[in-house]
């Protein structure tokens, strides 16, 4: 695979190797020698970040890179933009150009890339978390990587620039021209979501005693954290099945969804419990489901409850009372 860097040198301005590592920097430095503007290129790109804990798995899945050269440099490091990409701003970096202006000039540039439906100038692909691209004239390229989904992670990437050739002046001082660069990819990443549906079937029931309420505890947990803890509830007037959807449930989440109320005079036919992983939504198999099954037992004795329902708007909260948790998807 391969890759592209961005730097300015023989006029003084330099984009460090860290653009990514640790930031996008601007700093000054005069080049020992002017660019040799011949010269190919090559890019090594390594994953950046916490890859042996929260972004471990993002080596064993491939990263697709793409490079975008937007402008040339001449010897003495001064960019002309290329076609289309006139509107960047290359030709105004210099040392007041902060890391958030790089920021900015990445992400126009990648708009702009999508504007005119640009192929990319090179194109390779990370595997075990590190690649190279190589056979790059010098100039200063878009650096994009394609958004990965796992089965239960989203990784995004965030455009840069990077200039070829490069060097390491801000870390080592060493100001020579660096033609076979490093450079990282910093992931972000967003837990995927799913679905729970409670499936309730009520087999038989006694009109005498009026509506028939059953309560259902819903807990999820991920890596020994809970993120969901709620309880919730169906109101039955007959027989039938009746469903109750909880949406926006982290992937992978093991739920654990128990009966905790079968009104005064209905039994359960089913387990009280049961525990399932929460799938991707749009994924084979998903939303999963969990099914109770009750039946009048018989006894005489009448009940009820109610679900408090809190929201929050605006820092302000308020309060619901509810019969039936089935109100909250209409």
């Amino acid at each position: 695979m391969k890759i592209a860097g961005k730097i300015k040198k023989g006029s003084a301005w330099l984009l460090a190797l860290t653009f990514m590592l640790s930031g996008m920097v601007g700093s000054t430095v005069q080049a020992a020698s002017g660019i040799e503007t011949d010269r190919v290129c090559s890019v090594s790109f390594v994953l950046d970040g916490d890859i042996e804990e929260e972004f471990i798995e993002l080596k064993s899945l491939p990263v697709s890179v793409k490079l975008y050269r937007v402008a040339e440099v001449d010897v003495s490091g001064d960019y002309t933009a290329l076609e289309g990409y006139e509107d960047l701003g290359l030709d105004g970096i210099s040392s007041e150009t902060t890391a958030a202006d790089w920021e900015a000039m990445g992400k126009k540039a990648s708009e702009t890339v999508k504007a005119l439906q640009a192929e990319p100038d090179a194109e390779g692909t990370l595997e075990n978390g590190a690649g190279k691209i190589e056979g790059l004239a010098v100039g200063m390229y878009l650096v994009e990587a394609d958004t990965i989904r796992s089965q239960e992670y989203e990784y995004k990437f965030t455009p840069y620039l990077l200039s070829l050739p490069n060097n390491y002046y801000s870390t080592d001082g060493n100001d020579e021209w660096v033609y076979d660069v490093t450079a990282g990819l910093k992931p972000g990443k967003e837990s995927l979501l799913g679905s729970l549906v409670i499936d309730k079937t009520l087999n038989s029931y006694n009109t005498t005693l009026g509506p028939a309420t059953f309560v259902f505890k819903v807990e999820a947990e991920k890596d020994h954290e809970i993120l969901y803890s709620n309880v919730v509830s169906l109101v039955f007037d007959g027989t039938g099945t009746r469903s109750l959807t909880i949406d926006k449930l982290p992937a992978g989440a093991q739920v654990t969804v128990t009966e905790v109320y079968s009104g005064a005079s209905y039994q359960l036919t089913t387990e009280p419990s049961h525990t399932v992983t929460i799938l991707t939504e749009g994924a084979e198999g998903s939303p999963v489901h969990v099914s109770f099954g009750n039946a009048y037992n018989g006894q005489l004795n009448g009940g009820a409850s109610v679900v408090n329902r809190f929201t929050n708007e605006e820092g302000v909260w308020d309060w619901q009372p509810q019969t039936d948790s089935s109100a909250d998807q209409n």
